[in-house]
């Protein structure tokens, strides 16, 4: 009598058992390593976008010393951002604590300022009475932060300073042997997918430049303009606001607007109409049209070939879901959607039977 093969489900589950125990074995491990690392990954993250945009600098300067090019595009790139955005935390740190000690002051000044604006009686009231309450109640809270509070602060101070030495390091190792990961991951995937990875990397490759470098490039330009721009118009604290505006130029859609504007409403106050136009003209000339209107929408958008909305959706609703992390892998996460779906079409047009 024939031996009956069994085909169920469960008798294939059992012949491929240790299969299956491995499988779960090494998810169960990718897991339990992505919960271990999982408060790096600001860290991780923004190394590999600081990768993307230092690499054009590398492969120019490959052709005059290659051995050196990693180290020096790496800091090219990473050190103008660290010093203006460094300096900016420290002096607004600053700027913070002198309001702490100097609170009714700080509350004078802002209640002169309001009365100055002539505005409605209703509107007039309520904001006298909401800098009133912020002077009596929210500035003597920070002053009686407990040692829980402080420590807490510290901790989180620790863990960014941790994320931006891992984010530095990756940068430069990613700078370094990327071009060989990517041949090791190649390698390991099946020969029916390796003409659409392929495809798929081409594009996907392209989209995340010209994101992060169009991004990071009109954003450091605003950084260094308004350094010197405020500075040639003699206002204090520049280091923090040319740190804000650094900040500000990454999200696609406020740029440096969020901090201008303020500026240019303080010029009207303190120095007259005339003199808020200038800084207003000399911004727009200077720091807005270049980055906003040259540096940013040719690379990013001619490059990309994405629609702008879709880049505005994605970065800022990833940053208010993931925070910093979020901000950049909602991108990643579109140029993926968007780099499948082209390999995927070039492949149909060619007539060959995507996998």
């Amino acid at each position: 009598m024939p031996s009956i093969q069994y085909t169920d489900g469960v008798s294939t589950l059992i012949k491929h058992k240790w299969k299956i125990a491995l499988a779960i074995t090494i998810l169960l491990i990718t897991f339990i390593f992505l919960y271990i690392i999982f408060r790096l990954i600001d860290g991780i993250i923004l190394g590999i976008v600081l990768a993307y945009v230092a690499r054009p600098l590398k492969y120019f300067i490959d052709r005059y010393t290659p051995r050196f090019s990693s180290h020096i595009a790496t800091a090219a790139i990473i050190l103008p951002i660290l010093l203006i955005i460094g300096f900016g935390i420290i002096e607004i740190f600053n700027i913070i604590l002198w309001i702490v000690k100097n609170q009714d002051y700080v509350t004078g000044v802002l209640l002169d300022l309001v009365e100055r604006l002539n505005l409605p009686e209703f509107a007039r009231d309520k904001t006298r009475d909401i800098i009133s309450n912020l002077a009596q109640y929210l500035l003597p809270l920070v002053e009686q932060l407990s040692p829980g509070d402080i420590a807490k602060g510290f901790e989180t101070l620790t863990l960014t300073a941790l994320n931006i030495l891992i984010a530095i390091i990756l940068c430069f190792y990613l700078l370094v042997d990327s071009g060989r990961l990517i041949e090791r991951t190649q390698e390991i995937i099946p020969d029916e997918l390796k003409e659409f990875s392929q495809r798929f990397a081409g594009h996907f490759d392209g989209i995340l430049s010209a994101l992060f470098i169009g991004t990071f490039y009109s954003a450091i330009s605003v950084g260094i303009l308004s350094l010197i721009v405020f500075w040639a118009f003699g206002f204090a604290n520049v280091l923090a606001l040319s740190a804000l505006m650094l900040i500000a130029a990454i999200v696609p859609l406020f740029a440096g607007w969020m901090v201008i504007m303020p500026l240019v409403i303080y010029r009207y106050f303190d120095k007259g109409g005339e003199s808020a136009i200038i800084f207003l003209t000399v911004c727009m000339l200077v720091i807005i049209i270049p980055s906003e209107l040259l540096i940013r929408p040719f690379i990013i958008n001619y490059k990309s070939n994405i629609h702008p909305m879709l880049i505005i959706i994605a970065f800022i609703g990833g940053g208010l879901v993931g925070g910093i992390a979020g901000f950049f892998i909602a991108p990643i996460l579109l140029g993926a959607i968007v780099a499948a779906y082209r390999a995927n079409a070039e492949l149909k047009v060619e007539g060959v039977k995507p996998a």
